[in-house]
């Protein structure tokens, strides 16, 4: 099955360059194409380069966080040579077990500019439709005792794993991520710890090459990120931010 793909930024159409998604099982439980049961075609018309996906997913999972391959194709259409684009693994269960003992906690989609109390799609999982552990974070988050807020956050995310993605989401200029902009991040509940995980998407538009971001910004930018801002807010969550930032740099 294929679809075309793309938000306000990399859309386009069917006769342009289009972005697309091959889902290899859709039609064909269990099918696989050379391991993968889905994957992304990235047209990358918001990063010139070619690379920046490639490169700042090989970092991120340096950096100890899950993130899908990504790679280089050739795309031909209907006989028409669309040229060179971004392949990226798809987000589901065959991912999450390359990085996940227990893969049947709730995979979330946090959609285009959306926070984890959004309301949330679920991409797959066993755990239901409530959503209990997103909406634990957010209480936790929203503690108006800086103490109570990290013992409670720390019960409910993978603060190590956090610390470490935000901390590379500045470095890499990601303006775009979850942490300054609420967007492209998906989010695994890891029934083998009882924590949540965050996981960066859509790093095309990285290093500051648009402007909306330096390499020379601050250390510690405003956080527009519910679980962002509320992690940097106390001593405890700043102090492992910036020992990532030291580690990473």
């Amino acid at each position: 099955m294929v679809h075309s793909k793309g938000s306000a930024g990399s859309f386009r159409s069917i006769d342009d360059k289009p972005a697309l998604t091959l889902n290899f099982s859709k039609q064909a439980p269990g099918q696989r194409f050379h391991g993968f049961n889905k994957i992304s075609l990235n047209n990358s018309v918001q990063d010139p380069t070619y690379v920046s996906e490639v490169v700042c997913r090989e970092i991120i999972e340096e950096a100890g966080i899950p993130v899908p391959r990504a790679d280089h194709a050739t795309v031909i259409l209907n006989d028409r040579d669309l040229g060179l684009y971004v392949v990226v693994e798809g987000w589901g269960k065959p991912f999450l077990r390359r990085h996940f003992k227990d893969v049947n906690g709730n995979l979330y989609d946090g959609g285009f500019v959306r926070d984890i109390d959004s309301g949330l799609e679920i991409n797959s999982g066993d755990d239901g439709d409530g959503r209990e552990e997103l909406k634990n974070l957010v209480e936790a988050a929203s503690d108006p005792d800086p103490t109570n807020r990290w013992d409670r956050m720390n019960g409910i995310l993978d603060v190590d794993r956090f610390a470490s993605l935000i901390a590379m989401e500045v470095m890499l200029c990601h303006w775009d991520g979850y942490a300054l902009n609420r967007n492209n991040y998906r989010v695994f509940h890891d029934r083998a710890t009882g924590r949540l995980v965050f996981m960066p998407h859509g790093l095309d538009q990285t290093f500051g090459t648009d402007g909306r971001m330096s390499p020379t910004g601050p250390i510690e930018p405003n956080m527009r990120g519910h679980i962002a801002s509320a992690f940097v807010s106390v001593p405890a969550g700043q102090r492992l931010y910036l020992l990532f930032r030291l580690i990473c740099g």
